[in-house]
Parts: C-alpha cells; structure tokens; sequence
C-alpha cells in the first residue's frame, strides 16, 4: 500500500499547515513506512522537498485537489493507494479502520462530506483514474468520482 497526500492551492492559505503534515508525515511513517509516502505539491510548495525529505513528490501543475489526485494515482498505479486531504484532521482509530479494509474500496465520509481519507484497491484504481479524467475540467469532490465510478462500472465503495 501507498500514502498519497494531496496538496493543492488552497492550502497555502492555512498558517498551521507545516505543523499539520508533520504530524500526519510522522504517524504515517510509524503506521505505514517511510518508504510508501508520496505527495503532490503545487510550484508554490517547492518549500515542502526541504522539510519533508521522507516523501516523494508529485507535480501538481494546475493547484487543484482533482487534478493532483489524478496524477498521484497514475503515478502509483499497481498498488492499493490510501488518499489523504492534509487539510483534514485524521483520526488515528478511523485511519487503522481503513487500513484494515484492504479488500475494499473506502471513503471516509461524516454528515454526507468527505473528510480527508480514501482507499483505492489496486485492481480498481485504473476505472477511479479514468473517472477523474472527466472532472479535470471541473472541479468535483471525492464523493462524485467516487459515486462515479459505481454508476459508470458498478464497482462498490463502502462509507464509513
């Protein structure tokens, strides 16, 4: 499995955003290892290859959440990929939760949102990255190209 965090223009408004990543970046190198953590950063974070040298990085050229979803994932096809929003707060029991359901495609969802965590299983990764070919125009969530992919291929997801 593989950690994908997603960075995207938005986030450069938040003023405790380095302090967030780091401790998701350390819970995740404790929980997963160090050496499945990728992330993709927009041209304004060049900043984040000097503080966070245990990731490996992604170009996200246009500073979008969909946009940078897509290319991490055509980047890690050929494994399961957990997404995460580093916006988002991660609760450490809903993270082993999801972890846990590897044979499953997972979104981590309260009050009808999308809330930061999602698990792509490998042998549907391909369908959710051609899914996200047609929201690269737009701007969609997680839950639509999730509700997406069921309706276009059939293939499940659960929600917890």
């Amino acid at each position: 499995m593989k950690v994908l965090l997603v960075f995207y223009s938005q986030l450069l408004e938040e003023s405790d955003l380095i302090q967030k990543v780091s401790e998701k970046v350390n819970l995740l190198k404790k929980l997963i290892g160090p050496d499945s953590l990728y992330a993709t950063i927009t041209t304004e974070m060049k900043d984040f290859l000097d503080k966070f040298p245990d990731l490996v990085f992604i170009r996200n050229d246009r500073g979008t959440f969909i946009y940078g979803l897509y290319k991490g994932l055509r980047k890690l096809r050929g494994n399961d990929v957990l997404v995460i929003d580093p916006s988002q707060v991660i609760n450490l029991e809903k993270l082993r939760e999801i972890i846990a359901k590897k044979r499953k495609n997972v979104l981590h969802v309260f009050d009808g949102r999308w809330k930061g965590l999602a698990l792509f299983r490998l042998i549907d990764l391909d369908y959710y990255i051609r899914a996200l070919e047609s929201f690269l125009s737009e701007e969609g969530d997680m839950r639509e190209v999730m509700d997406r992919v069921k309706v276009d291929y059939g293939i499940e997801y659960e929600s917890l």
